[in-house]
């Protein structure tokens, strides 16, 4: 067999990762009739092997156009409306309305392959993506090794949807237009699942969907009645996960269970780069850093990425022979102004939220400071859209509150300043990035700008009895 036979095919997009990411963009395009090509290294049966059981956002779906889940279906366990949060004093249990689908994400990615191959996209499985082909210094195609043998595939535009590896984002040229980090230890959250199996199911145990937000700590409902997922994440390591999950179980007071499987991988934990898009390029997922700050989800975040980029894609390649980084910029500005905007604030406002100890957690939970309490003490879904709207009243009432636990010696004055410091930084990165620039004459301006907002975003620090996490 010659490794190097040169074969060629040619497509309007191609797309490297067969994700929930990769998979959406493609569906979308493809839907609008073009020829797009989906392509992941691993065998198609592995997809999305990694993890078993994630959560999508309900809402998200609808909006996304995700053809509906059933549950009872081999890629649905339930669909549910409420999550309950924890004090870390274990004293108060506060309900929360989440609406929230519970997927098995290999049975998903398997039922959506048959749904957008049934909308003219092509899957290509066990094919490895090796490097971008370039012409007059803009992206053309990328080489790849199929079945043992090399070749070029043409397209109009490449999609980086590899995950957190951003094999493509990470290798551009470093004056094509995009960031080319790669995500270190202080930029994901390390995630350790231990399924649990209720030694004594009928005895009192967590109820699914709980959290302890304190220790970054949760019960997820998984395949039965009497088993549960024990999640933790955390930044640094997996000893950090570890090591905060010894912590909580130290502390918590669980009747006997058995582990019968145990999972890990990382979530990004970073600001995503400035720009997206490059000339013939776009990166999306965790490859372009999407996810929401406050869980570290990224599928339904991403979803709405592409909805907008869908769109811009699809007026450029109607135009446009080349779909030029112009042509592309609109994804960067639709996108930065809206849902980048809240994250990043998100994402600026926890550096303040994270630094509090278990005393301040206990007062800001049970005061309703971090979720808004309602009747009965069950708190409303949190704003769809990501951001926290408050009256003159309700800011009145919440400084009230914070003034209040520092008398009573609840909270801390320093963990207090550095909260409103938070806050302030939050509003004013939120204000920037709505200002994203349309006129790409403008970005460097923008992004030097950007980056002394972000130079002034303080590391927290949580001190448990073993281990101490630096959140960056």
């Amino acid at each position: 067999m010659n490794d190097d036979l040169d074969m060629s095919e040619n497509y309007d997009v191609i797309i490297v990762g067969a994700g929930t990411a990769g998979t959406y963009m493609g569906w979308l395009l493809g839907k609008l009739g073009h020829s797009v090509l989906v392509m992941d290294k691993d065998e198609r049966n592995e997809v999305g092997n990694r993890l078993d059981i994630i959560h999508f956002e309900t809402d998200r779906i609808e909006k996304a156009g995700i053809p509906p889940f059933k549950v009872g279906n081999p890629d649905c366990l339930e669909i549910r409306d409420k999550s309950r949060v924890v004090t870390p004093d274990f004293e108060k249990t506060i309900t929360t309305q989440a609406f929230q689908t519970i997927v098995r994400l290999s049975y998903f990615l398997q039922r959506m392959y048959k749904v957008v191959e049934s909308d003219g996209v092509t899957l290509k499985f066990s094919c490895k993506f090796l490097d971008l082909i370039f012409e007059n210094d803009k992206i053309i195609g990328v080489k790849i090794e199929e079945n043992g043998q090399k070749r070029d595939i043409k397209a109009r535009l490449v999609i980086d949807a590899s995950g957190t590896s951003g094999v493509i984002r990470t290798n551009l040229p470093p004056d094509y237009g995009v960031e080319t980090f790669k995500l270190g230890p202080q930029d994901v959250m390390y995630v350790l699942l231990q399924y649990l199996k209720w030694s004594k199911p009928d005895d009192p145990h967590p109820i699914s969907d709980t959290s302890h937000i304190y220790y970054l700590l949760w019960f997820g409902p998984s395949h039965t009645e009497d088993s549960a997922i024990l999640g933790v994440g955390q930044p640094g390591s997996y000893e950090n996960a570890r090591l905060t999950r010894e912590a909580f179980l130290n502390r918590a007071d669980l009747p006997p269970y058995e582990i019968y499987k145990e999972e890990k991988g990382f979530t990004p934990y970073r600001r995503p780069p400035y720009s997206l898009v490059g000339h013939g390029f776009l990166c999306i997922g965790d490859a372009g850093v999407i996810t929401y700050p406050f869980s570290g989800h990224g599928v339904t975040a991403t979803w709405m990425l592409c909805l907008i980029a869908a769109e811009v894609i699809d007026n450029a390649l109607k135009t446009d022979v080349y779909v030029s980084r112009e042509k592309l910029w609109e994804i960067n500005v639709r996108y930065f102004r809206d849902q980048g905007a809240k994250f990043a604030a998100l994402f600026t406002l926890l550096s303040g939220i994270l630094n509090f100890d278990e005393k301040g957690w206990n007062y800001f939970l049970k005061k309703g400071l971090i979720y808004k309490t309602g009747e009965d003490d069950e708190i409303p879904e949190p704003n769809k859209e990501y951001e926290e709207d408050m009256s003159l009243g309700e800011l009145l009432k919440f400084l009230g509150s914070l003034l209040g636990g520092l008398i009573k010696g609840k909270l801390s004055f320093k963990n207090i300043k550095r909260f409103l410091n938070a806050n302030g930084l939050s509003g004013k990165i939120k204000k920037h990035y709505e200002k994203f620039p349309e006129n790409i004459d403008e970005f460097d301006g923008w992004v030097i700008k950007a980056d002394k907002l972000w130079q002034k975003k303080k590391i927290s620090i949580k001190k448990l009895p073993n281990v101490e996490v630096k959140y960056h």
